[in-house]
């Protein structure tokens, strides 16, 4: 009767690894699939240097994305494509880093002379249909990296820890740039008529 009760044990403790195993691939797959399909939540003008490009960007999938060609021509850069792949070569030889917490010092706010009901609008974009979902995205992040590390500590292999790890860091960093966007925003509204 130990034996079966067992066997039982084994098999149970088997189920439960696979629906672990499985779900955790799934949402491993699901971060790497393209954007083909997937619904456009939001649109923003591009200004570069001061000058407003014709061009509009996208929020897709809670991310930002910009039209390539567009913005390189803008800063000078080379652009060309080759099958699926893009590629933008900088003209310059020297690599300029700009931070994108803060305005620099001299520099002014990209947001500054827009009227209040657009900076109003924008605000609530960027709160609602940008930051609130990379928020949340963060999080389901979270408890895939926690369920995969308690996996991890009860000696059950795992190989796609290191891709949510990443995916977090991608994360943090979008949601450090639109809160840096948004004090952009709050402070050119403090000044807005």
């Amino acid at each position: 009767m130990k034996k079966f009760a067992h066997k039982v044990a084994y098999i149970a403790g088997g189920i439960i690894i696979g629906v672990v195993f499985s779900t955790s691939a799934g949402a491993f797959a699901d971060t790497v699939k393209s954007m083909v399909g997937k619904k456009v939540t939001g649109e923003y003008t591009l200004v570069v240097d001061g000058k407003k490009l014709s061009d509009k960007g996208a929020v897709i999938d809670s991310r930002a994305n910009v039209p390539a060609r567009a913005l390189s021509e803008a800063l000078g850069a080379d652009v060309s494509v080759s099958g699926k792949t893009i590629t933008i070569t900088s003209q310059t030889e020297e690599s300029t880093v700009v931070s994108e917490s803060a305005t620099p010092v001299g520099a002014s706010n990209k947001y500054t002379g827009q009227s209040k009901s657009s900076l109003e609008e924008q605000k609530s974009v960027l709160l609602d249909r940008i930051l609130a979902p990379t928020k949340s995205g963060r999080e389901d992040i979270l408890k895939e990296i926690a369920l995969l590390k308690e996996q991890q500590d009860r000696g059950v292999p795992v190989t796609n820890l290191e891709a949510f790890e990443k995916q977090l860091a991608n994360y943090d960093a979008d949601i450090a740039k639109y809160e840096a966007d948004l004090k952009l925003i709050e402070e050119a509204l403090a000044t807005a008529k």
